[in-house]
């Protein structure tokens, strides 16, 4: 077990009862950002607001790049409090790290909130934002991003999201555990520039121009810049950037990643947290009310002892069906596709190679049979495929819909093919 906390929070963290590395993994708060091996969350301490950066596992290959890159035998957490601590030092626009620690595998990086920042998609898209303060914007954009790079650090994470614009003007960037220190040649120049072009949805040519302009003498050719944004073009999180807001995605975790749940569902859950119908019940799927809402629970239990030998070989968490499943149906959300509302998804790991899952969502929403091209194409665009499209999809009363969420997966390259076409047609034409 290791903590280690910013001197400017030492008193109010003691206070708090957060004295070691386990009372701060287990702070509650709603998630704002995930990923399969690990997430972040906003926790409200008496002290004010912080983000927590919690890692459900630290492998050997995450330990080893960052070795290599010169941090040590560390995780990605210790490695982004490092550089932050720099940052910090130098005064570039960087977050205040509050604590970093790590205890049985797992680590976390608490972040200290930036009070009434707004993110750079957020300010742009204000139509009331007047030429001449867009014009300002984008003019001290470029030199903040100049100014990290002629002090030595460069990040391949600096797209619109991570910048945030505070009520002074002043700029915070996000995300630093992927960053580099050393100086910076001009391709790595190019890329996070690229990166930043690629996702500013709501600027103007002449806003990317300024930008660039507005970086001074060590700007890379323009070519180099359009070359690496169209490569970041492709990036799911990027393109995710530039789709519209489906509405606020909310996500609360009960007891680590046995319970993860929308905010109205955790505030009904039973307590323990870990207890049937959810768990300790027979496979399979039943219906039930919870929160006022008629919800499907699907169960599971899993013997894979090959799949959780690949997850330790390759230094990631073990995903089960029903972690694939909430994964899929989160995203499916993000990006306003009719299909079931996840409400929570959970699972337990139960010796060497065992797990118990379960997943509870909302029936899925139907679109008229004729639009079932529409829907898969719709499907196929949020970066999903039906691994068996006759179980993924369901034909009743002249609609179809997404009926088993168990059949559909994320991917990174989705393609309406003729399997899915075909099996569409037949169950549509069975109706």
């Amino acid at each position: 077990m290791s903590l280690s906390v910013n001197p400017d929070f030492a008193d109010a963290f003691a206070r708090a009862g957060l004295t070691d590395a386990p009372a701060f993994l287990d702070l509650p708060g709603e998630v704002v950002s995930g990923h399969p091996d690990r997430h972040v969350c906003r926790v409200e301490l008496p002290c004010g607001a912080f983000y927590l950066k919690r890692q459900h596992v630290v492998g050997w290959k995450e330990r080893f790049r960052n070795w290599r890159a010169g941090f040590g035998w560390v995780s990605r957490c210790a490695r982004e409090a490092d550089l932050l601590s720099e940052l910090n030092e130098q005064n570039l626009p960087a977050p205040r790290w509050a604590a970093f620690g790590a205890h049985k595998g797992r680590a976390f990086l608490l972040v200290e909130e930036v009070r009434g920042a707004c993110d750079l998609r957020t300010v742009l898209s204000d139509s009331g934002l007047s030429p001449t303060a867009r014009r300002d914007l984008a003019g001290r954009l470029g030199r903040a991003v100049a100014a990290v790079h002629a002090a030595g650090y460069s990040t391949p994470d600096l797209t619109a999201k991570h910048v945030l614009v505070k009520p002074n003007g002043a700029f915070v960037f996000l995300d630093w555990q992927n960053a580099r220190r050393g100086r910076v040649p001009e391709a790595a120049r190019a890329d996070a520039l690229g990166a930043l072009h690629a996702s500013l949805a709501g600027a103007t040519r002449a806003d990317r121009a300024r930008v660039l302009c507005a970086y001074g003498p060590g700007v890379p050719p323009l070519y180099q810049v359009l070359r690496a944004a169209a490569k970041h073009a492709t990036r799911r999180s990027v393109r995710d950037q530039l789709q519209p807001r489906a509405g606020e995605q909310r996500l609360v975790w009960l007891a680590g990643e046995a319970v993860c749940a929308v905010p109205e569902v955790a505030a009904a859950w039973p307590s323990p947290a870990v207890a049937a119908p959810f768990y300790d019940s027979p496979p399979g799927a039943i219906r039930l009310q919870i929160a006022g809402r008629d919800a499907v629970l699907v169960r599971g239990r899993e013997f894979a002892p090959l799949g959780r030998f690949r997850a330790w070989l390759k230094a990631t968490p073990y995903r089960s069906a029903g972690a694939n499943v909430g994964r899929v149906l989160f995203h499916l959300e993000r990006y306003g596709v009719p299909a079931p509302r996840l409400l929570a998804f959970g699972q337990r790991l139960a010796g060497a190679a065992s797990c118990e899952w379960f997943a509870l969502y909302e029936p899925a929403p139907g679109v008229p049979v004729e639009r079932a091209g529409e829907l898969v194409e719709r499907l196929h665009e949020a970066g999903c495929v039906l691994s068996d499209p006759r179980a993924a999809l369901g034909v009743r009363a002249g609609e179809i819909r997404v009926e088993n969420p168990l059949a559909v997966r994320v991917a990174r390259r989705g393609r309406a093919g003729a399997r899915a076409a075909r099996a569409v047609a037949e169950l549509v034409g069975a109706e």
